[in-house]
């Protein structure tokens, strides 16, 4: 459907349906010499009234539709939802983009199709505002009493705008997170991954805090092309704003308005975008989910197995230790049980005697000495000093005894923006890599990473780590096994001062 018209289209549309171009003026109201016009390429629909035609075109169309005509109209798009909203949705979709096109390639100054009458400018306009400035933060708590549901999307290119809109954007998840225990929320976020290359580890934790905060949010994140100077937040029927940046990343200008034309178009084609060319980054899993399936076991069968560990897991326990911690955990079934057997032969025979790189936040080493509180398998579980001891002290033997395993210890924050968030954790092998979600009450899956830019990025991401000079990355294994042994001792100390069974 390349080099489109808007009147090849139309024309393709009246005959799927098998509708003659008098009936179509006969409903618009208008002389068929004028529909015989918009289909030949010689005139396309005034401005002032694109809107309104597209519409009514559209509600044509899926008037005269029966079983036989849908199901062609449905091959001509390559659509799989025969479902009446849907389909009217996608057409007119594809009306406003082509008359878009179409006017734009003519040179006819008309006006964008959600721009086309002058009672769309009622909007409100700031100079230099902060992309998520208080007007958008004011509608989304109107809407917080006043609607029972808001699907959101938004659009901006991440990697191209300021620091100081990059992680105000990422925090608003956790302000939708908030806003949807009072009312249904939905977000899409279109993300563009073109952009300054120089904030590559800033850019990179923040896309992977978006996908593995606040699992609970219906919020979906999709990789599109995306334009760098350019971002939009909608609200379906309430709200729109847009923003513009400049090259170095700075936002000059927004514009906001209320009008429901106005919001649902750019709504409707941003998700026509969306669907159409947008990839969802990744696709999620329960633990046991990744466990039945092999998902996991695949992971560690891979080439190239390197992970970062923002929270201690079932990596390094051992092989006594891991089977206990898994019949506590999913004794209720046999299959994952089962299946953890295979997992805990594989760690032991295979991957901690090949080639793995891991990196440890040592901040999270540290409270798991103190707390106990382990994440097998993504479920939070809490073991006695004895059995942390015993893990840990396994550690220290795989560190001493094989070369071929390499331990670093991430000391401190890179970006101290998340100095107090969790820290991530994401696992790459060459052929699979997945986030794992923070962790909360009845939500605790990993996220698979389908889309290849997200996976180049993590990749990246590990190497610019694991490769980081400076003090924030332990590479020493004599300093890394006297920093392990000194947790060891203060817990042990700390246990005994609380009356703890350590034995």
């Amino acid at each position: 459907m390349n080099n489109r018209t808007f009147g090849s289209v139309l024309e393709n549309l009246l005959y799927i349906s098998k509708q003659k171009k008098s009936s179509l003026a006969n409903y618009l109201g208008y002389d068929v010499s004028y529909i015989n016009k918009w289909v030949n390429s010689k005139n396309l629909p005034s401005a002032k009234k694109a809107t309104e035609i597209c519409d009514n075109i559209t509600k044509f169309i899926i008037d005269s539709l029966c079983d036989d005509t849908k199901k062609h109209l449905m091959e001509y798009f390559e659509l799989d939802n025969d479902d009446y909203d849907y389909l009217y949705s996608h057409i007119r979709n594809v009306l406003s983009e082509v008359y878009l096109e179409n006017s734009s390639i003519k040179g006819n100054n008309a006006k964008h199709i959600t721009s086309i009458s002058q009672e769309y400018y009622n909007s409100n306009s700031e100079i230099r505002p902060a992309f998520l400035h208080k007007t958008i933060l004011e509608e989304l708590e109107f809407n917080r009493n006043s609607s029972s549901s808001l699907d959101i999307i938004m659009s901006v290119n991440l990697f191209s705008i300021n620091h100081k809109d990059k992680v105000s954007l990422v925090n608003m998840k956790r302000y939708f997170y908030g806003l949807s225990k009072n009312v249904s929320v939905k977000i899409d976020f279109l993300m563009g991954f073109d952009g300054r290359t120089d904030d590559e580890i800033l850019n990179s934790l923040l896309t992977i805090n978006i996908l593995s905060s606040y699992p609970k949010l219906n919020f979906n994140l999709y990789n599109c092309d995306v334009s760098s100077n350019t971002a939009f937040f909608v609200i379906k029927d309430k709200f729109l704003c847009t923003c513009i940046f400049s090259d170095d990343g700075e936002c000059l200008f927004s514009s906001t308005s209320k009008d429901i034309n106005l919001v649902n178009e750019f709504y409707f084609s941003l998700e026509y975008k969306l669907k159409n060319k947008g990839k969802n980054i990744c696709h999620k899993k329960l633990p046991c989910e990744m466990i039945e399936d092999q998902t996991y076991i695949q992971y560690i069968m891979n080439n190239e197995l390197r992970c970062l560990l923002g929270s201690i897991n079932e990596f390094f326990m051992p092989e006594d230790l891991f089977t206990e911690i898994a019949e506590r955990v999913f004794g209720h079934n046999p299959v994952i049980i089962n299946e953890l057997k295979k997992i805990n032969v594989f760690l032991h025979n295979a991957t901690y005697k090949g080639k793995l790189k891991v990196l440890i936040y040592e901040s999270e080493l540290r409270k798991y000495m103190s707390s106990g509180c382990l994440h097998f398998f993504n479920t939070p579980v809490n073991l006695t000093f004895r059995e942390r001891e015993r893990h840990i002290e396994f550690i220290e033997k795989m560190l001493t005894e094989n070369n071929d395993v390499e331990i670093r210890l991430v000391d401190g924050n890179f970006v101290e923006d998340f100095r107090h968030t969790d820290n991530p954790s994401f696992y790459l092998s060459k052929n699979l890599k997945f986030i794992k979600v923070h962790p909360v009450s009845g939500k605790n899956e990993y996220s698979i990473l389908r889309d290849n830019e997200m996976k180049k990025m993590s990749d990246s991401l590990f190497d610019n780590l694991w490769n980081y000079e400076g003090e924030l990355i332990l590479i020493d294994k004599d300093d890394i096994l006297e920093r392990i042994s000194k947790s060891i001792s203060y817990t042990r100390i700390i246990s005994e001062n609380l009356g703890e069974d350590i034995h």
